[in-house]
């Protein structure tokens, strides 16, 4: 069983889409859901990864000019904001 515990934001669908696109090419484990109400009231598309490829997606998200808006890490129901 996969374990998505990292949560990265988007400034559009656009960017969400380019960001699976882009990870799923670089074998990296990836699933777009909805934007938890708990971190944002407006509709959106998040991406959830593993804590362990999150530094590895951050270069991915580099290297392809793929702009994301924050990083929340889940713990249990709740969510807590990394610094970038």
């Amino acid at each position: 069983m996969k374990e998505y515990n990292i949560i990265f934001t988007f400034y559009s669908t656009h960017l969400a889409l380019a960001f699976e696109r882009e990870l799923k090419s670089s074998e990296i484990n990836v699933k777009i859901t909805p934007v938890p109400r708990q971190i944002s009231s407006s509709c959106g598309l998040s991406g959830r990864i593993n804590a362990r490829d999150l530094e590895r997606v951050k270069e991915v998200c580099s290297d392809n000019q793929i702009e994301y808006e924050d990083i929340y890490q889940i713990e249990g129901e709740n969510f807590k904001k990394i610094k970038v």
